[in-house]
């Protein structure tokens, strides 16, 4: 069930916000715009009702204008998760994706943005064309250098592909001339060593992306919005700089071309976190900077993006005159309907972001994407959800107060059963509050506030600092139970286990909770046995490192956060790199350790070499987490309808976690 509530703007709190906004000779009705974000929803080359549900139910929640992830718009064949329009024969898709985008009145934008030499993974790719046969400086890929011929042929067909893409009511078009893309190479001196019309001198380098720009706006007339990205400062030697930033700003909107630019930073390098800042680093981090470049853009409409989270930070930088108007991407996959709750006074309704990519690692891994705050993404009930009220209450009793039981207590209440939830703590939200208050991690708070906030409006009874037993659970004579006590970490085999039994080594959460909050040094080593590969780990060293004078961790995979996304493993070693913190890969804990006399044994697993750490004040482990789940037995001669959730099944995602605590409230 969706509300539906009426989008009020008059009386909204956010006047610039809601204002219109003139793009060329079209009107948006607000100045949100959703960022192009790849999805993960196409199948096999065509647009599937779900990427149509995706960018609809943006429109519906507010966005006036929606820029689409890209497409395949070139003969040059791209991914299979691409939605073709290049030798597409049937464009029926595209019809009904800018058809359900435009009911909501809302105006539906393609994007032009072809990878080259480019990857954001950490694997060559094959067949891959550039401006010049230089290695991508991620992926290493070997691009084959691009003759005229071939810049003149692709130019032609993301024209054609254009005009095709109007023709099934898309209001415009977007070039990605940043992130490392294509355009962005040829503009790019560090990409671009070509000795041609394309290359060398600053005109030719942005010859391509002129040409292309004229191209279009010929083609498809004045009524058509054309937008371009522009690099800001990508953060590579020699390459593009703030400076040349406004260099580009200013030669680009010369042209009468563009409707709006907006600006992107870094690029498929090392760099590649600057395009998406997490929840590490301040909000809206490149506001400043995209206000300065409106002054070089010679009048025409710039948005503004990164981390814009809040409703009153994008009327704040509206009203500064630093931008046009904001582009959202993450935050609008947090909650399709901010817009709407942002018009309606209502953004303590807001699922925020919580600025953790997790949604870009999953799409990125060839998943549809995901979020840690909101479990319907793709979903055709999604925009200001809420659940059906059930005809049959129930009694549901929940054990467990963190991110999954919370989520499954609120839905369920929610659809009119009655929800009582016992929790260990005096707070609310288990492993992820003690996330939430390491450094930098504060955002993801967002997660359980909103739950607990939803929870007590829905009527869930609260039993806290309370363990439950089977009596109390019989107490409440429930009908289901949702069993999400979470999982614990499993001791290191290769120690000896009374080391846990005397309390003379804890788990990496029990350390954290007794520590975070200290501000006197303790000095020594803290030394961390790391098979959790997590964020919330990394962000645990980067405390403890605060506080010891060293901190290593050992780990017995080829490097720590092995399992993230680029995006979010450039990140996490960015900031163990600034912490000094040491990472000593393929080891794990000797037998020959001596905690007695703060020494530390570690072996190669390969080689089976052993090295020592001296001075140890800590050591801690954050391993494979097995279900905490020892109540089930005895609480099925209590109720027989049980449902486990979270880690109490298996161990899982904080995102998989609320999913999971999702779909047992809907089904409870």
């Amino acid at each position: 069930m969706e509300l539906n509530l009426p989008l009020d703007a008059a009386n909204s709190p956010y006047p610039q916000l809601f204002s219109s906004l003139t793009l060329g000779r079209r009107t948006l009705r607000n100045r949100i715009a959703f960022g192009s974000v790849f999805s993960g929803l196409v199948e096999r080359g065509e647009v599937t009702p779900a990427l149509i549900n995706f960018l609809a139910n943006r429109a519906k929640g507010g966005a006036a204008m929606l820029v689409a992830e890209p497409f395949g718009m070139w003969r040059l064949v791209g991914p299979a998760a691409q939605g073709r329009v290049y030798g597409q024969m049937n464009l029926d898709g595209f019809r009904r994706l800018a058809d359900a985008v435009s009911a909501h009145d809302s105006l539906l934008i393609a994007q032009i943005s072809e990878q080259g030499r480019g990857d954001v993974r950490a694997a060559r790719r094959g067949g891959a064309v550039a401006p010049s046969a230089l290695p991508d400086d991620l992926s290493w890929t070997m691009p084959h250098a691009m003759s005229i011929d071939e810049i003149r042929e692709m130019t032609d067909d993301l024209v054609l592909s254009t005009i095709r893409l109007q023709a099934c009511g898309f209001a415009g078009v977007e070039i990605s001339a940043g992130h490392g893309h294509i355009v962005h190479q040829f503009i790019s001196p560090w990409m671009n060593r070509r000795t041609d019309r394309y290359g060398g001198s600053f005109e030719n380098r942005m010859r391509l992306l002129d040409e292309l720009a004229a191209r279009l706006r010929r083609e498809c007339g004045p009524e058509f919005i054309i937008g371009v990205r522009l690099p800001g400062c990508d953060g590579l030697p020699d390459s593009i700089d703030w400076g040349d930033s406004a260099l580009i700003a200013r030669h680009a909107t010369t042209s009468g071309s563009y409707d709006y630019i907006n600006f992107v930073q870094g690029s498929q390098a090392w760099t590649l976190h600057h395009h998406l800042p997490d929840m590490h680093g301040p909000r809206g981090p490149y506001i400043d900077r995209i206000g300065w470049l409106k002054g070089f853009s010679n009048g025409v409409k710039v948005a503004s993006t990164g981390r814009i989270l809040e409703p009153v930070q994008a009327e704040t930088l509206l009203s500064d005159g630093k931008a046009d108007f904001v582009m959202l991407g993450r935050t609008l996959i947090a909650d399709a309907a901010w817009g709407m709750k942002s018009a309606q006074n209502r953004d303590a309704d807001i699922r925020k972001c919580v600025s953790c990519n997790n949604c870009w690692a999953v799409s990125i891994a060839g998943g549809p994407t995901q979020c840690d705050n909101n479990p319907r993404v793709g979903m055709s009930e999604e925009t200001d959800w809420r659940p059906s009220r059930t005809a049959a209450g129930k009694r549901v009793t929940v054990i467990g107060g963190g991110v999954s039981g919370l989520e499954a207590a609120w839905v369920a209440a929610a659809r009119g059963h009655e929800v009582t939830l016992f929790s260990n703590s005096a707070e609310l939200g288990g492993r992820v509050r003690l996330f939430s208050r390491l450094p930098g991690c504060e955002s993801i708070s967002s997660i359980f506030d909103y739950q607990i906030a939803t929870a007590q409006r829905a009527g869930v009874h609260f039993e806290l600092s309370h363990q439950a037993t089977a009596s109390d659970v019989a107490g409440c004579r429930p009908d289901a139970i949702v069993l999400a006590t979470g999982g614990l970490f499993c001791w290191p085999e290769q120690l000896p286990r009374s080391l846990y039994d005397e309390g003379l080594v804890a788990d990496m959460p029990t350390v954290l909770r007794d520590l975070v909050g200290r501000s006197s040094r303790i000095g020594g080593t803290a030394v961390i046995y790391d098979m959790d590969g997590t964020e919330m780990t990394y962000a645990g060293a980067t405390l403890l490192a605060d506080l010891f004078d060293r901190v290593v961790i050992v780990t017995p995979v080829e490097c720590a956060a092995r399992d993230q996304a680029t995006v979010k493993k450039q990140s996490i070693h960015r900031r163990l790199m600034e912490k000094n913190i040491e990472v000593i890969t393929w080891s794990e804990p000797s037998p020959d350790s001596r905690f007695e006399e703060a020494r530390f044994v570690h072996r190669n697993v390969m080689t089976g070499r052993q090295g020592a750490i001296e001075d140890v004040g800590l050591f801690t482990y954050a391993t494979a987490r097995a279900p905490h789940n020892e109540l089930l037995p005895v609480l099925r001669t209590v109720c027989p309808n049980i449902y486990l959730v979270g880690d109490a099944r298996n161990a899982c995602s904080t995102m998989n976690a609320v999913q999971d605590g999702h779909v047992t409230g809907c089904n409870v």
